[in-house]
């Protein structure tokens, strides 16, 4: 099975570097434009399936990718991204402060006392959406549209070693990114990852 995940454009929250993980803000000009040049990047992909978070940013990132394609994009909650809990809405600096990059940058988070996820709540569930999604399913082509961090967590636990290997350079999901993972067995290899906009800085959820 062909695994296309791919991340939600710029949204207003982006712009404006506020936490953004079950709360929800629309898609900014540049975040739609930046999703019709992820649709440019996959248009000679035939695509069988599409799933989407079940928050609007992700969907309508779907929507745009694959507009004229006639594929019904399903909903599944498992694709949100981390609840940070308490810190919704607020300034990403605020969070930072309470959870400071370690020497690979990458934070380890854990929100469950401020009433959110951890890190191992979000690769949970997300591993039990994946097993699903595979069983039974060898020769499709899926899309999996979603969000920063719970995408980059998923694609690390599944095919950290052959992210090591092939894309070392690889740290985090960039708006509309996509990262083209191959399945076989129950073993995961990225094949691609394509990025919206050549110029992209990280950003975060």
């Amino acid at each position: 099975m062909k695994l296309i995940f791919v991340r939600h454009g710029e949204t207003l929250f982006n712009e404006l570097k506020l936490t953004q993980g079950w709360c929800d803000s629309p898609l900014t000009k540049q975040g739609i434009e930046q999703a019709r040049a992820a649709g440019e990047n996959l248009k000679d992909i035939a695509i069988d399936e599409a799933y989407s978070s079940t928050s609007e940013r992700a969907y309508d990132t779907a929507d745009i990718i694959l507009e004229g394609r006639g594929i019904e994009i399903r909903r599944d909650k498992r694709l949100k991204e981390l609840n940070f809990g308490y810190y919704e809405g607020s300034s990403d600096v605020m969070r930072w402060k309470l959870y400071p990059s370690g020497e690979n940058r990458m934070r380890v988070e854990d929100y469950r006392s401020f009433g959110g996820e951890s890190h191992e709540d979000v690769i949970e569930r997300e591993m039990d959406f994946l097993r699903e999604l595979t069983a039974g399913k060898e020769e499709k082509t899926v899309l999996i549209a979603g969000h920063g961090l719970s995408l980059t967590l998923l694609v690390r636990h599944i095919a950290e070693k052959s992210l090591e290997e092939r894309f070392p350079e690889f740290f985090f999901f960039m708006n509309a990114m996509a990262v083209i993972v191959n399945e076989e067995d129950g073993c995961y290899e990225v094949e691609a990852i394509l990025k919206a906009q050549e110029d992209q800085r990280e950003k975060w959820n």
